[in-house]
C-alpha cells in the first residue's frame, strides 16, 4: 500500500502545488544567477521584477492556493491565473506575428491549449459556467486526458527544439524547468477536472463539435448554393450577351452586304451606263463621220 502511495505522489493536488512553487523559484533563481554577480540588493529584485514578471505572478496564485484565504476566494485566484495565461497567449500570438519560428509557434500553441483547459475546467461549477450556458461550448467534447497528453506532447517538442537551439548552459536548465513547470501545471489542471467529473459536478454538456462541424456544413452548403446561383446567373447573363453581340455582328454583316450589293449594282450600272453612253457617242460620231464623206463625193459629183 505504501508503495502505491509513493507511486502516486503525482494524484495528489497540494504535492503538484508545491512542486510548482519549488520550480518557479528555481527558474527565478536560475535566470538570475549572473545578476548576482557584482550588484547590490536592489538591482537583483528590480531585475527580477522586471524579467520574471509572470513567474511572480503564477508563484503569488500558487502560493495563495496554500492559504485560507486562497481557498476561500479560490475562484477569484483562478480568474486571475486565466488572465495571466489570456496575457501570454496575446504576447506569444504577436510573437509568432514579428519572429515566425518553431519555436514562437509551438509557445503559442501551449499557452492557448492551457487557457482553453483552464477556461472549460477552472469555470465549472460556478455561476458563470452557468449564467454564460459555456456546457455549450464545443471544447467540451475533448476528454480531459486529451488535453492533458498533447500539452506534455507539445510541451516535449518545445524543449528539444530548445535543446538543439540553445548553446548557453543556464538557458538549457531554464528551458528544462519551464518544461516541467508545464507539465506540472497541466497534472494541476487535470487532477481538478477530474475531481469535478467523480463529484459529477456539470458534466452534462451538450457542447460538441459534432453539432459545430454540423452548423459549419450547413453554412458552406447554403454558401455553395449561392454561389452556385451566382454562377449561373452570370453564366446566363454571358451567354446572353454573347448571342445579342453575335446577332448585332449577323445584322451587321447582313447590312454591309447589302449595301455593298447596291454600291456594286449602282457601279455596275454606272459602268453600264456610262459604257452605253460611249457606244452612242462613238455609233454618233461615225454616223456623221459617213455623213460628212457622203456629202463631200456628192460635192464632187457635182463638180
Amino acid at each position: 500500500m505504501d508503495k502505491d502511495k509513493k507511486l502516486k505522489w503525482y494524484d495528489s493536488g497540494n504535492n503538484i502545488t508545491t512542486c510548482i512553487i519549488i520550480i518557479i523559484l528555481l527558474t527565478i533563481i536560475c535566470s538570475q544567477a549572473f545578476a548576482v554577480v557584482g550588484s547590490n540588493t536592489i538591482s537583483i529584485i528590480a531585475s527580477v521584477i522586471s524579467h520574471n514578471t509572470i513567474y511572480l505572478l503564477i508563484l503569488i496564485y500558487f502560493i495563495g492556493l496554500k492559504t485560507y484565504i486562497g481557498k476561500k476566494y479560490f475562484n477569484y485566484l483562478n480568474v486571475f491565473l486565466m488572465f495571466i495565461y489570456f496575457v501570454l497567449s496575446v504576447t506569444s500570438f504577436l510573437t509568432v506575428i514579428q519572429s515566425f519560428s518553431l519555436n514562437t509557434v509551438l509557445s503559442f500553441l501551449i499557452n492557448v491549449i492551457v487557457l482553453i483547459y483552464l477556461f472549460h475546467t477552472m469555470f465549472r461549477d460556478t455561476r458563470v459556467w452557468k449564467e454564460f450556458k459555456l456546457g455549450n461550448s464545443p471544447f467540451n467534447e475533448i476528454t480531459n486526458d486529451f488535453y492533458f497528453n498533447t500539452l506534455v506532447i507539445l510541451v516535449i517538442i518545445s524543449l528539444f527544439v530548445n535543446l538543439i537551439s540553445t548553446v548557453v548552459l543556464s538557458g538549457l536548465v531554464i528551458s528544462i524547468l519551464n518544461a516541467l513547470y508545464i507539465t506540472f501545471l497541466g497534472r494541476y489542471i487535470y487532477l481538478y477536472r477530474d475531481y469535478l467529473d467523480k463529484k459529477r459536478l456539470d458534466i452534462n454538456n451538450k457542447g460538441n463539435f459534432d453539432n459545430l462541424r454540423k452548423e459549419v456544413k450547413e453554412d458552406l452548403e447554403e454558401i455553395s448554393g449561392i454561389i452556385k446561383d451566382k454562377t449561373e446567373d452570370t453564366v446566363s447573363k454571358v451567354n446572353e450577351t454573347i448571342k445579342e453581340t453575335k446577332d448585332n455582328l449577323e445584322d451587321i454583316g447582313e447590312n454591309i452586304k447589302d449595301k455593298t450589293e447596291d454600291v456594286v449594282s449602282k457601279v455596275s450600272e454606272t459602268i453600264k451606263e456610262t459604257k452605253e453612253d460611249i457606244k452612242d457617242k462613238i455609233n454618233k460620231d461615225t454616223t456623221s463621220s459617213k455623213k460628212v464623206k457622203k456629202s463631200d463625193r456628192s460635192k464632187k459629183g457635182d463638180k
